[in-house]
């Protein structure tokens, strides 16, 4: 049996550890408009915080698409997205890794700490989007979009996975959650585990703060007061 270590910590990819660019945007579009003939331009709204599967079934609710007709086509389309990002998403000039992320995941492997992944991203769209930085290895395992349309059951099934994994069993109050929505915040609030948000867009600051995170910082870099607040826990 594993012992346990003190804390869970689960980090979110985008907006959090990396500015992913247009591409994984133009590379949904395009899957839509594939299987669909119909064309969408998505709003930063209507993507930040959300899975993909959800992203994709809004979609096309919007297109006016009939549930009856959506049977399958969610995968359909994106299988259909994952393919275009495989190819597009390495060679992209405007993705990037956010200043001290790298510190960030770095520092959390020095401590004693489980770290992994939690992301609205399906699986294999987030290796993709790490591993083209290079931050894939730093976690040992992860919870995704395709394990859930719901982001809030996120936390919960991570609490089951590293258990299977590791043989490892968390209470919530052991667990972080670092985002940079206020559906990160509110998914780890209805899970009774801590919050951590790196505010990214001014003109969300309002509802942030109003979910009541439990840090709220507007920069991974200097680290140090993500690290002050850290080992206080």
């Amino acid at each position: 049996m594993s012992v346990n270590k003190p804390k869970l910590v689960l980090v979110d990819i985008d907006g959090t550890l990396i500015s992913p660019g247009m591409t994984p945007r133009q590379c949904l579009t395009q899957a839509i408009w594939d299987l669909t003939g119909k064309t969408i331009e998505f709003q930063v709204g209507q993507l930040a915080g959300n899975t993909d599967p959800l992203i994709v079934t809004n979609a096309l609710k919007q297109l006016g698409i009939p549930y009856s007709d959506q049977d399958g086509l969610v995968g359909k389309i994106i299988w259909n997205y994952l393919k275009l990002l495989l190819q597009r998403f390495p060679e992209a000039k405007d993705k990037s890794v956010f200043p001290g992320a790298r510190q960030l995941l770095e520092y959390l492997q020095s401590q004693s700490v489980r770290l992994g992944i939690i992301t609205g991203n399906v699986m294999l769209g987030a290796y993709c989007k790490l591993r083209a930085f290079g931050l894939w290895d730093y976690f040992s395992f992860g919870v995704f979009g395709d394990d859930s349309y719901d982001r809030n059951n996120l936390p919960r099934i991570a609490l089951m996975r590293v258990n299977e994994l590791f043989g490892e069993s968390y209470r919530p109050h052991d667990v972080v959650i670092i985002g940079d929505t206020m559906n990160d915040v509110r998914c780890a609030k209805v899970n009774g585990m801590y919050s951590v948000v790196v505010l990214r867009r001014e003109e969300w600051r309002a509802d942030i703060e109003e979910n009541k995170p439990d840090l709220l910082i507007t920069t991974l870099e200097p680290l140090t007061p993500f690290r002050i607040w850290f080992e206080k826990l």
